[in-house]
C-alpha cells in the first residue's frame, strides 16, 4: 500500500508488547496510514523494567510480530538498522568509529571524534560508525547479520539510513585512498589542507577540492555496500543523503527509495493559512532542495520518492491539518510521492494522555486531536499518490550541478550539504537557473556529473547547464557526447574555463578547451533561453503565469497534470496544457470527483479556489466519453448568511466534556468563561436549523469561514464533507431540500489548551529520557504561559447559490 502515507515509528525505550503493537498498527491502518519506520530510541521514565534487549530474540520477536501484522493489514514496514542516529552502538571500536583529522607534528593523523549515537535505545549508546568506511559499515553489519541469525526473522520492505548527521571528515586510509583516486600524495600538501598555509588560495581551494571529492567517493561506496546488504536479503534502502559532505544526487541516486526532508514551516500566499512567529523556526523548507531527491529517482527511474514530512512544522500541539496539507502539496509539485510523517509514536493503551511523545513535533499520532479529522487528509494523499507512483516523469530539461564549483573553495574542510541552510544551492548560478525554470514553466530535474549518460537521459530532449567555472574534463567529454546523439547542450551565460583539482593541472587544462570550444555558439543568457527551449521543442507550461503550479507525468495514452493554486487568487477559467492532447479527464483529490474535462484546443476549464488542486488527465488519441466535470458560477455576488440560534455540544475528547450551551453569535469556545471548555481538546457538535432560501439555484456551496481546526459537515442526516483545509467550502446541494433543513458542523480544535492546562495544573506529562519535550527552537517547553488557542466555528457560515454553466471558447 505504498499509495498510502506512512510514518516514522519511534520504538521508546524498546518497551514494547504485542498487544500494544497490534493496537497502535490497527489505529494507524484505521485513519488510512499505510507503513511505519521503526526507530528505536530513548525510554519513558519509570517504564526502565519493560525494555526489551536491542536485537535479542525477544526483541526480534517483536519486530517478526510488527511485519506479520501490518501484512495482514496490508500494511508496509521499514526499519533503521540501529537506534536513534546515526548508526552506531556498543560494538563499534576505535578502529571503526567517526573521526577527524588532526595536524600532528606536520603530519595528517586520524583521531576519533567522541561523536556518538544521538537519542539511542537503551543500552544501544555508542561510538558512530565511519560514513567513509566500508570496513566499518561492514563490520557494522556484521553485528546485525549475526544477530539475525538467532531466530527465523520476517525482515522489512527497506533498511532506513537517516540525513547524514555524523562529525566525521576522516577515516584511517584516507591517505591511501586520496592517493588512489586523485593522484598525488594529500600528506605532502598538509599544512594547506588544515588552512596553516593561506597565500595561495586558488592552489588550496584546488587541494580541498579533491579532498572533498574524496570524501563523497568514500561516502558513496559506504552507501552502496548498504543497499548491496539490503538487496542480497531481498531487500532494499530508503537513503535521506542531504547533509552529507557528497554529491547528493549520487548519493540519493544509490537508494532503493531516496528521501527528502522537510524541516520548519513554509511561507505561503494563500489566505488563511496561519504562520505564528512564536510558533515556527527561523529556517524554511526548500522545495528545490526536495527536487534533488526526485530528480536522482527520476534519472536513476526508480519509482518512489519518499519524504520526511513536517518535521517541526509548528510547536508541540499547535499543529493543524490545514498547515499540513500545503506542505504535502509542495512536495508533490517538486516530485515526492511517497509520504511519511514525522512523525507518530508507540504508545501503549493505559499511558495517560497525551500518552508517549516524541521531543520534535509533529505529533501525528492517535492522541492528538487532529487525529479525528486526519483521514481525511490521509485519504486524499492516497488519490494523489496512486496518480504519482502510476506511469514515468515527464520533465524535459536535464539541469547539471555543478558541485565541483560548491568543492572549490579554499575555507573549512567538509562541506555538508544540509537541508537547514539552502544557500548551497539557492544562491548559486544552478540554483538561479532552477528558479528561473520552475517560475516560467519548465519541469527539469538535477543531473549530476556520473548521470550525464545518454541511456540515462533519454527521456530528456535538452541538458542545461548554468554558469560553471569548474568541470572535470570527463564530464565536458559527456556533454558533447550528448550533443552528438542528437541532445540539444545549452550553456548558460559562459562556458566552463577551468578544471577542478591540482593533479596534472596544465595538462587537463589543455584538454578541456578543445571541448568547451565545441560550445562556442551554444552560450546564451536567461533572456534568450525561452526562444531556445522552444526551437529544442521543449514545452512551457503558461498556465504559471495564472499563479497555478505543477507536475506532469506520462501515462499510456497521454500525460498527467498535478496542478495546485498556491497562490491568493482564484482561477477560473481557460487553462493551457503544454502537451497536445485530445481530451482530458478532470480529477479532484480532495473530493474523489471525476468527469471529462471541458476543453478546446490545447486548454481545459479549471475552477481553483486558492489552497485547491486538481489532476488532469490527458489523452493524446483518445476523444474519452462521459459525463462532464461540473462547472457553477455564482448567480450573483449575494451569499446567505446562515444565522440564528446555534446548539454546541461536546461529543468526544478530554480531560472532560464541557456543558452544551447555545449561542447565537458564532465565536471560540474557548473564551475564558469556562474552565472546561478552555482545557478541552477534541470534538464540539454545533446544530442549527435554518430555511434554504428561495433562490432557483442548480447547486449550493456552503462556506465554514474561520474553522479551528477541522469540521465533518452533516445535512439533514447525511454527511456531506470534511473539511479541514482551505478553503473549508463544499457542495452540499445534493442534501438540501426546500424549507426547512438541519445543518450540523462538528468542529475539532487543536490539543493546545489541553496541555496549557495539564502545565497550568502542574501535571507530570513529560516522562521521557534524552531529550523529553523542547519547543521548535529546542527551548524549554512550558505551555502554560500560551493564550487561550482559538477552538471551534468561527464562521461566519454562509450559503452561496450557484448555476451550472458548460464552458465555450469564448467564456
Amino acid at each position: 500500500m505504498t499509495n498510502r502515507p506512512g510514518c516514522i515509528w519511534w520504538w521508546m525505550g524498546n518497551a514494547v508488547d504485542k498487544q500494544n503493537l497490534t493496537a497502535n498498527l490497527e489505529a494507524l491502518d484505521k485513519a488510512g496510514m499505510g507503513g511505519v519506520t521503526i526507530v528505536p530510541i530513548y525510554g519513558v521514565k519509570g517504564r526502565e523494567a519493560d525494555t526489551i534487549e536491542y536485537l535479542s530474540e525477544e526483541w526480534l520477536e517483536m519486530l517478526n510480530h510488527t511485519v506479520r501484522e501490518a501484512d495482514r493489514l496490508g500494511m508496509w514496514v521499514d526499519m533503521t538498522p540501529g537506534t536513534g542516529w546515526p548508526y552506531g552502538g556498543p560494538w563499534v571500536t576505535e578502529a571503526d568509529c567517526d573521526s577527524v583529522v588532526r595536524l600532528v607534528d606536520g603530519k595528517l593523523t586520524n583521531r576519533p571524534s567522541g561523536f556518538r549515537v544521538k537519542r539511542a535505545a537503551p543500552g544501544a549508546a555508542g561510538r558512530a560508525i565511519n560514513p567513509y568506511s566500508t570496513t566499518s559499515l561492514s563490520n557494522y553489519l556484521e553485528h546485525y547479520d549475526q544477530a539475525l541469525a538467532q531466530i527465523e526473522v520476517l525482515l522489512p520492505r527497506a533498511m532506513y539510513h537517516d540525513s547524514f548527521e555524523f562529525k566525521s571528515n576522516w577515516c584511517p586510509d584516507f591517505l591511501e585512498q586520496f592517493q588512489q583516486r586523485r593522484g598525488y600524495d594529500l600528506s605532502e600538501h598538509a599544512e594547506q589542507l588544515m588552512g596553516k598555509d593561506p597565500e595561495d588560495s586558488d592552489k588550496v581551494a584546488r587541494i580541498k577540492s579533491d579532498y572533498r571529492e574524496t570524501l563523497s567517493d568514500l561516502h558513496l561506496e559506504y552507501l552502496r555496500m548498504l543497499e548491496n546488504w539490503a538487496q542480497d536479503k531481498g531487500r532494499t534502502t530508503r537513503i535521506q543523503a542531504h547533509g552529507a559532505p557528497a554529491n547528493l544526487l549520487d548519493a540519493y541516486g544509490i537508494a532503493g527509495i531516496p528521501e527528502t526532508e522537510t524541516f520548519g514551516a513554509s511561507t505561503f500566499q494563500i489566505p488563511g493559512i496561519r504562520r505564528e512567529e512564536d510558533n515556527v523556526r527561523h529556517d524554511k523548507p526548500q522545495p528545490l532542495i526536495n527536487r534533488m531527491a526526485s530528480s536522482a529517482a527520476h534519472v536513476m527511474q526508480h519509482p518512489l520518492v519518499a519524504s520526511e514530512s513536517c518535521t517541526w512544522l509548528r510547536n508541540h500541539f499547535r499543529t493543524s491539518l490545514s498547515q499540513i496539507k500545503p506542505e504535502i502539496d509542495e512536495l508533490f509539485l517538486n516530485g515526492i510521492n511517497h509520504i511519511l510523517f514525522h512523525g507518530t509514536i508507540y504508545s501503549p493503551q493505559d499511558a495517560a494522555w497525551p500518552g508517549w511523545l516524541f521531543y520534535a513535533s509533529v505529533q501525528y499520532n492517535p492522541q492528538n486531536s487532529i487525529w479525528h479529522d486526519a483521514p481525511a487528509l490521509n485519504a486524499y494523499i492516497t488519490r494523489c499518490q496512486s496518480l504519482l507512483q502510476s506511469g514515468t516523469p515527464d520533465n524535459d530539461i536535464a539541469l547539471y550541478w555543478p558541485v565541483y564549483d560548491i568543492w572549490h573553495n579554499d575555507r573549512g574542510m567538509q562541506q555538508q550539504l544540509t537541508v537547514h541552510t539552502a544557500g548551497w544551492l539557492t544562491d548559486s548560478e544552478c540554483g538561479q537557473a532552477a528558479a528561473w525554470l520552475h517560475d516560467h514553466g519548465y519541469g527539469f530535474d538535477f543531473v549530476s556529473d556520473r548521470q550525464l549518460d545518454a541511456e540515462q537521459l533519454e527521456a530528456y530532449p535538452v541538458i542545461l547547464v548554468p554558469g560553471t567555472e569548474h568541470i572535470p574534463v570527463e564530464t565536458m567529454q559527456a556533454l558533447v557526447d550528448l550533443a552528438e546523439s542528437g541532445k540539444s547542450v545549452i550553456f548558460l551565460d559562459q562556458l566552463p574555463a577551468d578544471v577542478p583539482g591540482l593533479h596534472r593541472l596544465e595538462e587537463r587544462r589543455a584538454e578541456l578547451k578543445p571541448l568547451a570550444a565545441k560550445f562556442e555558439d551554444d552560450v546564451m543568457s536567461l533572456d534568450a533561453l525561452q526562444a531556445a527551449l522552444s526551437r529544442a521543442g521543449v514545452p512551457r507550461e503558461s498556465m504559471v503565469d495564472q499563479g497555478l503550479d505543477f507536475i506532469r507525468r506520462n501515462h499510456q495514452e497521454g500525460n498527467t497534470y498535478f496542478i495546485a493554486n498556491m497562490s491568493d487568487t482564484a482561477v477560473d477559467g481557460w487553462v493551457p496544457l503544454g502537451q497536445p492532447f485530445e481530451s482530458a479527464v478532470l480529477l479532484d483529490p480532495q473530493s474523489a470527483e471525476t468527469g471529462v474535462a471541458h476543453s478546446k484546443p490545447g486548454e481545459v476549464y479549471l475552477q481553483l479556489l486558492p489552497g485547491e488542486t486538481m489532476f488532469v488527465r490527458t489523452y493524446t488519441d483518445r476523444n474519452v466519453t462521459g459525463l462532464p466535470f461540473p462547472s457553477y458560477e455564482r448567480i450573483d455576488s449575494k451569499a446567505y448568511p446562515v444565522t440564528g440560534q446555534w446548539h454546541l455540544e461536546f461529543t468526544e475528547g478530554g480531560p472532560e466534556l464541557p456543558k452544551a450551551y447555545d449561542l447565537t453569535e458564532l465565536d471560540s469556545w474557548a473564551d475564558g468563561q469556562d474552565a472546561k471548555r478552555d482545557s478541552f481538546a477534541g470534538t464540539g457538535r454545533y446544530t442549527i436549523e435554518f430555511t434554504l432560501p428561495d433562490v432557483d439555484a442548480d447547486q449550493w456551496a456552503i462556506d465554514l469561514g474561520d474553522v479551528r481546526e477541522s469540521a465533518r459537515v452533516i445535512v439533514n442526516g447525511t454527511e456531506a464533507a470534511t473539511l479541514y483545509s482551505v478553503p473549508y467550502q463544499a457542495l452540499i446541494g445534493e442534501y438540501l431540500k426546500p424549507g426547512a433543513n438541519t445543518l450540523v458542523v462538528e468542529v475539532t480544535n487543536l490539543s493546545a489548551n489541553r496541555i496549557r492546562d495539564l502545565d497550568r495544573r502542574g501535571v507530570e506529562w513529560r516522562i521521557f529520557h534524552d531529550a523529553n519535550i523542547v519547543t521548535q527552537n529546542y527551548q524549554r517547553f512550558d505551555a502554560s504561559v500560551w493564550p487561550l488557542t482559538p477552538s471551534g466555528l468561527l464562521g461566519p457560515v454562509k450559503l452561496i447559490p450557484l448555476r451550472s454553466f458548460e464552458p465555450t471558447a469564448d467564456n
